[in-house]
This record gives C-alpha cells, sequence and structure tokens, in this order.
C-alpha cells in the first residue's frame, strides 16, 4: 500500500462514523449482525441502529458510549476511535439538555421540600401556641373561681364570729347579779348576820347600789319569722337576717327542703332563682321576675 492509500484510508476512517467502523471490523471477522448481538446479549434491532448510526433519540449518549466501547473491544477496534468519531457526529447536546432539565428538576424538588418544611414548623408553632394559650385561660379561670368561693366563704364566715361573740357577752353579762343574789341570801338566813347589818346601816346603801348598777338582761329579739324554701334543682344560696347573722350558705340539691329562722329582713343571694320555691311567714314569694338567668339578690319582707 502506498503512502497515498494509507492516507485515504485514514481519511476515510476519521470522515467514517462508529457504526461504520465497527460494521466494517465485523465484516472482517465474518461475523453476522445475530451473533454480534447474541454474545453482547443485546438486541438486534440495536446492534442494526448502531451499525447505521440512527440512535434514539431518548436513549442517554452514556448508554451509547458504553454500547459502543463494548461493541469495540469485541470486534477489536479502538475505543478511543469509536468514541472520536461518535462525538463528530454532534448527538450530545440533547443529553446535556435533559442533564439541566433534570438538575432544574432536582433544585425545584429542592426548594418545594424546604417549603413544606417550613409549612409544617408554622402549623405545629401555632398549634403549640394555641395549646399554651387555652391552658392559661383554664388556669385562670380557676384561680379566679378560686378566689371568688375563698371570699364568699370569708364574707359568710365572719358575721357568725360576731355573733357568737355577742352571744357569749350576752351569756356572760348577767352573772355578776346572780353573784350578788347568791352572797345575799346567807346574809338574811344567819341573825348574827343580819343584826349586824341593822346596826350597820350605812353598809345597806353599798348593796343596794350594787344591785342597781347591775345590767339588765338583754332584750328579747323582735318577732322571729319562719322561712321555708324548696328546691327543684341544684342551687347556691346564702340567707342573712337583720343582725347580719348567716342562716345558710351554701349548695342545696334538687328535692331539698330548707326551714330557717331569722330577725327580719332577710337579705338573699340565690344562684338559680327559677330553682327554689319560698313561702315567707305562709305566704309563697314569687320568682318569676328573676327569670334571666342571673343571680337573684332580695330582701324578704319586700318594701
Amino acid at each position: 500500500m502506498t503512502i497515498e492509500q494509507q492516507h485515504d484510508s485514514q481519511d476515510e476512517s476519521q470522515a467514517a462514523g462508529p457504526g461504520q467502523l465497527l460494521r466494517a471490523a465485523r465484516e472482517q471477522l465474518g461475523w453476522t449482525r445475530e451473533q454480534v448481538a447474541s454474545r453482547l446479549h443485546l438486541r438486534l434491532t440495536l446492534i442494526a441502529a448502531i451499525e447505521s448510526d440512527t440512535y434514539d433519540k431518548h436513549t442517554s449518549h452514556t448508554f451509547i458510549r458504553g454500547y459502543l466501547r463494548t461493541y469495540a473491544k469485541l470486534v477489536g477496534v479502538p475505543e478511543e476511535t469509536v468514541l472520536a468519531a461518535y462525538t463528530r457526529l454532534g448527538l450530545t447536546p440533547p443529553d446535556n439538555i435533559d442533564m439541566q432539565s433534570f438538575s432544574r428538576r432536582s433544585r425545584q424538588q429542592a426548594s418545594d421540600s424546604r417549603l413544606k418544611l417550613v409549612t409544617w414548623l408554622v402549623i405545629l408553632a401555632l398549634i403549640g401556641l394555641s395549646v399554651a394559650w387555652w391552658w392559661q385561660s383554664t388556669a385562670k379561670r380557676s384561680a379566679g373561681e378560686e378566689a371568688l368561693a375563698a371570699s364568699e366563704i370569708g364574707a359568710s364566715a365572719s358575721p357568725e364570729v360576731s355573733d357568737t361573740t355577742e352571744g357569749e357577752l350576752s351569756l356572760v353579762a348577767p352573772a355578776p347579779l346572780a353573784e350578788v343574789e347568791q352572797a345575799a341570801a346567807p346574809v338574811s338566813e344567819d341573825p348574827a348576820a343580819s343584826a349586824a347589818i341593822s346596826t350597820a346601816p350605812t353598809e345597806a346603801p353599798v348593796v343596794s347600789e350594787a344591785v342597781a348598777t347591775q345590767p339588765e338582761p338583754a332584750a328579747e329579739p323582735a318577732s322571729v319569722p319562719q322561712l321555708k324554701l324548696n328546691f327543684t334543682a341544684d342551687c347556691w344560696l346564702d340567707v342573712k337576717d337583720a343582725t347580719g347573722k348567716t342562716l345558710f350558705s351554701g349548695l342545696k340539691k334538687a328535692n331539698d327542703e330548707l326551714v330557717l329562722n331569722g330577725t327580719a329582713p332577710l337579705k338573699f343571694i340565690v344562684g338559680a332563682p327559677m330553682a327554689v320555691r319560698i313561702e315567707f311567714e305562709g305566704q309563697s314569694i314569687d320568682m318569676s321576675r328573676y327569670n334571666n338567668g342571673r343571680t337573684a339578690k332580695f330582701a324578704l319582707p319586700q318594701e
């Protein structure tokens, strides 16, 4: 072969596509396409497409390069020559476009994932704030109810203490008069003592003054009216008489009956006015005026 023929063969090999190079090598070996497909474990249609340089546009150039390398090793053609011939065909840009679109799609998916994560964090934060607000509101409401109950109990307990003190004082006050009477009784029975008293007239006024200065017993309270209450449902009730004494303070159940006595006028605080029937001095009290769902405050007898 002359130098000109070698240059011509080199030019033809450089101008030829990868499929033509592989087909020429196969024909030199005397193999058929079926034999190549069987040895490479590829489809016969794929071998035909490679030799005719018609490649599927949906197939990645990375896979096509792998097919070309495998085919070149089988028929003994240098891989670099086949891959260079494939590069000259200019079929790689579509793969670059596919890779770019895949990269953009990956970035979009990552951005969507971050957005979902932020959304879930915001939702969880709102739920946590709602729970904290509800818990604080419940705690404040419970504290307020406890404070109100404590103030009502304290207000109802103070009149009882004053009433007890007054009662003790009224019982203790007449004691000096009884002691004077007991001391005077033996004087009248003993003749010697009576004679001594008659001979000493200056001491008699002392005894009379002691008796005269003793406090009189407390007057009997005014008429004590009778109060009768019947309950049709649970009701909180507070009743005080004219002296400030608490006749009753607490909760009554349905079907309970309560009878109270105290000095008029009687002051009432009724939590559920429509749940109680009141009889005062034998007369039924109309509670329909308090049918507004609120606590009723009134006094009996009504002015």
